[in-house]
């Protein structure tokens, strides 16, 4: 037995009815998540200028000609400190250079965190943020006078 032929106008129109009709809308959620670690984080941007006392028995960056070195500070949670540890000898300097010389390093911070003339070892609290640090060196040699030549020295930074 055939089955009668369904008018092809009948789908079309079916089909056009279907086409028009709006869509509802519909939405979706995309979640984005993100962790930023408690951590401190410095830079060390430029480095210090050691001068000579009058009498030549100090280099420092805090004497006439000298200039602090610089570091940054970027804190991303409480509770961090800084210090600065100043060194025992030199890294470079001429013979007899590193002979009875004591070293004494300081710092002062401004940003988030305001200090002024912090001796080295002393801990400071950061604030969360950002922290311009100015580090300064003394070296102080207590028998003789310093000799013509290049000294380098070298300061830590601590974030703790």
């Amino acid at each position: 037995m055939m089955r009668p032929l369904v008018n092809p106008l009948a789908g079309a129109a079916f089909l056009t009815a279907i086409a028009v009709q709006p869509a509802g809308a519909v939405d979706g959620t995309v979640i984005f998540n993100g962790l930023i670690l408690s951590t401190c984080l410095i830079t060390i941007g430029t480095p210090g200028t050691l001068a000579a006392s009058a009498d030549y028995t100090m280099l420092s960056s805090t004497e006439a000609g000298g200039s602090s070195g610089t570091a940054t500070i970027l804190t991303t949670g409480a509770g961090f400190e800084v210090s600065t540890s100043a060194p025992v000898t030199f890294v470079a300097a001429p013979a007899g250079g590193n002979d009875s010389v004591t070293f004494a390093s300081s710092y002062g911070a401004n940003g988030v965190t305001s200090l002024l003339d912090v001796v080295g070892s002393v801990t400071s609290p950061l604030g969360l943020g950002l922290t311009n640090l100015d580090v300064d060196l003394t070296a102080t040699k207590s028998a003789g006078t310093f000799s013509a030549g290049n000294y380098t020295a070298e300061v830590t930074v601590t974030c703790e």
